[in-house]
């Protein structure tokens, strides 16, 4: 049988509770319209298959934390019996976790590539700064790690724009962000909280200058995105 969702009229297959254009709940068809559909469309839905789609997604997400339980219980009894005095299976742990998250964030959000990138960077940032901060603060996190993150983030902003061209204004405000949290680095410097800066430093010029570069050559349409993001 199938289901047919009253609100979008359109038919589909897998018997799925809800639409997945409109999150209506679907009906089932009758006996003489499943044979008429049947009739017109064959065995191949107008439709694709969603529910067969999320099933399968489902269960690669249960084998995946299946796969990281499984794997952190082997580490906290490697880490118990042989180096109890360091637990350094909380960071397996807590690594394990975070890209669990990242991956339930990415499949079930539709926000835009811009705001999964940011936040995901903002979130790795903090991850990296905390495991510095365990393991006795050595500032490796914020002279290099993290620095390093925002380069990546640069390569990555350079990439989507190019491959969609007709957005590239909405990294805009990515690139801003990278920005600050390069400047912010720098500052710690000059407060005597971190040692080295050369990375820092490279990452506020390349950063600096392409988000200059998109106000440059952006012209109207950057200032306009700067203004509906800032309402000013």
């Amino acid at each position: 049988m199938m289901n047919f969702c009253p609100q979008c009229g359109i038919i589909l297959y897998g018997h799925p509770q809800v639409c997945p254009l409109c999150q209506c709940v679907t009906e089932e068809m009758e006996e003489p319209a499943y044979e008429e559909a049947k009739a017109l469309f064959g065995e191949n839905a107008p439709y694709p298959d969603v529910y067969a789609r999320q099933k399968l997604l489902r269960f690669w997400l249960k084998l995946i934390l299946f796969v990281f339980v499984v794997a952190e219980v082997i580490m906290v009894l490697i880490n118990y019996y042989t180096s109890v005095s360091y637990p350094w299976s909380l960071i397996t742990g807590f690594s394990l976790l975070y890209t669990y998250m990242f991956l339930l964030y990415w499949i079930n959000h539709d926000s835009g590539f811009a705001a999964k990138v940011g936040l995901q960077m903002l979130i790795t940032m903090v991850f990296l700064f905390e495991i510095d901060n365990w393991t006795g603060f050595r500032g490796w996190s914020l002279q290099w790690a993290i620095p390093g993150i925002i380069l990546l983030g640069d390569g990555l902003v350079f990439f989507l724009m190019m491959l969609n061209r007709s957005r590239w204004q909405s990294y805009m405000l990515l690139l801003l962000l990278m920005e600050i949290c390069s400047l912010a680095i720098i500052a710690l410097y000059f407060t005597g909280k971190i040692a080295g800066v050369v990375l820092p430093m490279i990452c506020t010029l390349v950063t600096g200058f392409y988000f200059f570069g998109t106000i440059l050559f952006g012209g109207g349409t950057a200032g306009r995105e700067l203004s509906r993001r800032f309402h000013i």
